[in-house]
């Protein structure tokens, strides 16, 4: 199956605007509730924004592959392990329910 460049480079648009608008809104119903705005599902989020939003900037700015492989490559690995921190804390829990 190909997709073509421009496909992609437009589903990347709107995966950030996608985040962005979701990341606003949950920082709204946060706030208006009294609850922690910087939790780790927050973190993840802002990495995972970080990440589409270099991935757009390479689509402008023609950048050095090595460096290109490391960002997208680094924040990918922070992105992994902040889920498996999330898996990890929501079994914790569950395991205390049981108790």
């Amino acid at each position: 199956m190909y997709f073509s460049p421009i496909f992609l480079q437009n589903t990347l648009y709107v995966v950030a605007i996608l985040l962005i608008a979701f990341m606003v809104g949950f920082t709204i119903y946060k706030s208006k509730n009294n609850l922690k705005i910087i939790d780790k599902p927050f973190i993840l989020a802002l990495i995972v924004l970080l990440n589409t939003l270099y991935s757009l900037l390479t689509g402008f700015v023609n950048l050095p592959y090595e460096l290109n492989a490391v960002v997208t490559g680094g924040l990918t690995l922070i992105t992994f392990g902040y889920i498996i921190v999330i898996i990890w804390d929501f079994h914790k829990e569950r395991i205390s329910e049981k108790k």
